[in-house]
């Protein structure tokens, strides 16, 4: 789906609002997945909503007598007015700090999610390494290098940073750890690696490493240097894929020995 394209449309609102038809819905909130300012655009629409629900409530349901004239200036019109503007700027009070509210609560779920991403790769590293000594030890011999294995953290950011991996020695795999779509709504997946001139190097089902993320193991023979771009799509009912995330990042040459 074209971002640009969909920034400039009304998508953010009718989704908010309920008017989104399906057969857009289903593009939208795949996009919205990645998109934080399509993410900005409908929170700011369900606040506005919900803004002026709480107005309506507040109206009473019987308008009250009119009230006696009395001689003197007509101040009815102009306090009308000022009530109204007062109103109004008390929804604006209380919508910039929702907002503001929101954001920190946003931020704070980041910093955790980022926490548990870490020390989820951290174990990861770990298992992959325990499991590299046995293959190790069986195939080393006179002249057999071996090390550890590089693992590239492919996480959902909005950033323009290409992440980058060094390829290992010879005969050593390279991990790709995927993080999942937040909320977690697949339980299977499917992985295409694509490189730059568009040629798939790798694609097949994975299922969950972790509750955070997918673990793809790859021959370092597949990746030689250059850019690449995985294609994360998750299974719904049916068999149909549904796109979740594009992860550009590129592979630099073995340090010479």
């Amino acid at each position: 789906m074209d971002s640009g394209r969909v920034h400039e449309t009304s998508w953010p609102e009718e989704y908010a609002t309920g008017r989104l038809p399906a057969e857009q819905r289903v593009d939208f909130e795949s996009h919205l997945i990645g998109c934080l300012e399509c993410l900005d655009r409908v929170e700011s629409a369900e606040r506005m909503q919900a803004g002026f629900q709480a107005l309506e409530r507040r109206r009473p349901a019987v308008a009250p007598s009119p009230a006696r004239r009395l001689a003197g200036p007509r101040w009815g019109p102009r306090l009308a007015w000022a009530a109204a503007a007062a109103a109004a700027v008390a929804v604006a009070v209380w919508s910039v700090a929702l907002h503001t509210r929101g954001v920190e609560q946003a931020l704070a779920r980041e910093r955790d999610a980022l926490a548990r991403t870490e020390a989820e790769l951290a174990r990861t590293r770990a298992q992959l390494e325990r499991a590299q000594k046995p293959a190790e030890a069986t195939a080393s011999g006179p002249g057999k290098t071996t090390g550890r294995i590089p693992v590239l953290a492919l996480l959902t950011t909005r950033g323009s940073d290409v992440p980058s991996v060094m390829l290992p020695p010879g005969g050593q795999p390279v991990a790709l750890w995927v993080e999942r779509e937040l909320p977690v709504r697949f339980e299977h997946y499917h992985v295409t690696v694509r490189s730059e001139q568009g040629a798939d190097v790798f694609h097949d089902d994975v299922a969950p490493a972790t509750r955070d993320a997918l673990l793809v193991a790859l021959d370092a023979s597949l990746l030689p240097p250059g850019r690449y771009t995985l294609s994360l799509e998750g299974e719904a009912r049916g068999g149909r894929r549904v796109p979740l995330a594009q992860h550009p990042f590129r592979t630099l040459p073995a340090p010479l020995r």
